[in-house]
């Protein structure tokens, strides 16, 4: 695997744990279908973003931090390290 592909997975896994996070914190079930409503995305998409399929850009970041009802940093705090 190339750094691009954990990257990508790593943000999937930011995302999912962020998902269960809001579905406690709203005492729902996590769906990334509702999670895609509220985003604005079709299902597809957010399901290929958690499987770490879809290199995102900063306005998926922005959109899934709107439907997770969150700051956008919340997203990529799992890269904090990266760069040291």
């Amino acid at each position: 695997m190339d750094w691009k592909e954990e990257i990508k997975l790593k943000f999937a896994e930011q995302m999912l744990k962020l998902l269960k996070d809001y579905g406690e914190k709203h005492k729902v079930t996590p769906s990334l279908r509702k999670l895609a409503t509220r985003s604005e995305f079709e299902y597809s998409h957010v399901q290929r973003i958690s499987k770490g399929y879809v290199d995102i850009s900063l306005t998926t970041i922005i959109s899934l931090a709107k439907g997770l009802e969150m700051e956008p940093t919340k997203l990529l705090e799992c890269f904090k390290n990266e760069a040291t």
